[in-house]
């Protein structure tokens, strides 16, 4: 099973020396579906992010890996969320090589250049995110080219969901910010699915903003033997995303080898 750097042992604050265990809820869903959600990371941050842009990134499993790949290949971006793995990210960002890092004696600035900001909240140790008035106050006064949105769950028919109540509030203004490009970060296997508590629904995604896109995976190739049903469901979600709400949807295939 692959492994992030963050969820390996603990964040270490190079100072203080202080040692910060990961939660069990992130650490698992880190885990789950891992290789789909780095196959996801890597394909936004090098199609849909570029230097300099001002990005407005969700809490949630996959957008903490998002992240790891954004500080350690973008440069001068402006990054605001309430994602506290994304600080994790930042930090070991410091440590590691940009591939962009070809004239050696041209070096980058600390972290590329690029610009953390923690957002206002309350923690909430089991989802390791801001929550609360001062997270949405923050995103309030915020203006990105590009908003990341997690999810646990999209159906066209029903909406786009998340586990809580108190995330919930704060994805509900995701959904509204005036944006270039509205993005929701999710593997395959959230595709179709129900969960908790509806945030907004799919032609939400598409307001506000100049395109929307869906990056997804593709199921694996034995589910179409094994589980016929499962995927039929996925295609047609994908289908009326594309044909109904004109939503960019781009299904990236994982490479398991």
């Amino acid at each position: 099973m692959l492994e992030t750097e963050n969820v390996k042992a603990v964040r270490k604050v190079e100072h203080s020396q202080i040692v910060m265990p990961r939660g069990k809820y992130i650490t698992t869903k880190i885990s789950e579906e891992s290789l789909s959600k780095q196959t996801i990371a890597k394909h936004i941050v090098e199609n849909y992010i570029k230097d300099f842009d001002a990005v407005l990134l969700d809490a949630g499993s996959t957008a903490e890996i998002i992240a790891e790949k954004m500080f350690a290949q973008r440069k001068f971006l402006s990054v605001l969320t309430n994602n506290m793995g994304a600080y994790a990210a930042y930090t070991i960002a410091r440590e590691q090589k940009s591939y962009r890092d070809e004239d050696e004696e041209q070096k980058d600035p600390p972290n590329h250049g690029n610009e953390l900001l923690l957002s206002g909240g309350r923690y909430v140790d089991v989802y390791e995110s801001l929550l609360g008035e001062g997270a949405i106050k923050s995103f309030t006064d915020f203006t990105p080219n590009v908003v990341i949105i997690g999810t646990s769950g999209l159906r066209c028919e029903e909406g786009i969901f998340c586990h809580g109540s108190e995330e919930a509030a704060v994805k509900q203004l995701l959904l509204t910010k005036l944006t270039d490009t509205k993005l929701i970060a999710t593997d395959w296997t959230k595709i179709g699915k129900r969960d908790a508590r509806s945030f907004g629904s799919i032609a939400q995604l598409c307001s506000h903003a100049d395109r929307a896109v869906i990056v997804t995976t593709e199921p694996p190739r034995e589910l179409y033997k094994t589980k016929p049903d499962l995927v039929k469901e996925f295609d047609n979600q994908i289908k009326k995303m594309e044909t109904e709400y004109k939503i960019i949807v781009e299904k990236v295939p994982v490479n398991t080898n």
